[in-house]
């Protein structure tokens, strides 16, 4: 279980969360364009966890060529799955981009917009690398791919639920940006936390410090056994 994390490095995560929030209100950035850049953060987070995890069953011994062309299936699968999730996790957007007169068209043209979707490509690219360096040596398990999964995908569910209690739409993209913005500064700095807060993340949270060990489960039958064996003779 990790420690505390010390003041300079939550300071350094806040600060380079709140840098599209602050963007918005001081530089007037694209709410809307921010929060595609988060949808696609998402999305490319979960595809390079889903890459690795497929990686680790691709063949290692029967050539360059045919390891190759398992390294590339991975990825092509991976990006087949995330953009499968990719349908319901992006539908919320449409009830919070179309009331704030987004326009596909515009956005598409906006030069930030698609060089901040080549940084995250990018970045995606590396952070794909660097897992597949690390199960070469360590297992998934090890890794705790899992638990990085749900502290990406339910980053985003946070976000959903705002969307859909409807003050979005009236607020507009900078609510959800905002709550996108809180929940991952609460996701690097206290995951366990987070994790066990939000539905379903509870079991890969890890156990709190103060909490009793679980005790073992015993079957109908043990206890049944233990009443025949200490039952006292009748007089």
């Amino acid at each position: 279980m990790a420690g505390p994390i010390p003041p300079l490095a939550v300071a350094q995560v806040v600060a380079r969360n709140i840098v599209p929030l602050a963007g918005i209100l001081l530089f007037h950035w694209s709410a809307s364009s921010v929060l595609l850049l988060y949808f696609l953060d998402t999305i490319l987070g979960m595809a390079v966890i889903i890459a690795g995890l497929m990686s680790t069953f691709t063949p290692t011994g029967d050539g360059w060529a045919s390891r190759i062309n398992g390294e590339v299936g991975a990825v092509a699968m991976a990006l087949f799955v995330a953009a499968f999730f990719a349908i319901p996790l992006g539908v919320p957007l449409v009830f919070v981009l179309a009331p704030s007169g987004f326009q596909w068209r515009e956005a598409l043209a906006d030069g930030s917009l698609r060089g901040g979707a080549l940084m995250q490509a990018i970045a995606a690219f590396w952070s794909y690398r660097e897992l597949w360096r690390a199960l070469r040596t360590r297992t998934p398990d090890e890794l705790r791919l899992k638990r990085r999964f749900a502290l990406v995908f339910l980053r985003w569910m946070a976000a959903v639920a705002v969307i859909y209690t409807g003050i979005a739409a009236i607020v507009g993209p900078l609510l959800v940006v905002a709550t996108y913005v809180v929940v991952s500064i609460w996701a690097e700095v206290a995951p366990d936390r987070f994790l066990r807060a939000m539905p379903g993340g509870v079991e890969d949270a890890d156990p709190e410090p103060d909490a009793a060990p679980a005790l073992p489960k015993v079957s109908a039958a043990a206890v049944e056994r233990y009443r025949k064996r200490h039952r006292r003779p009748q007089k």
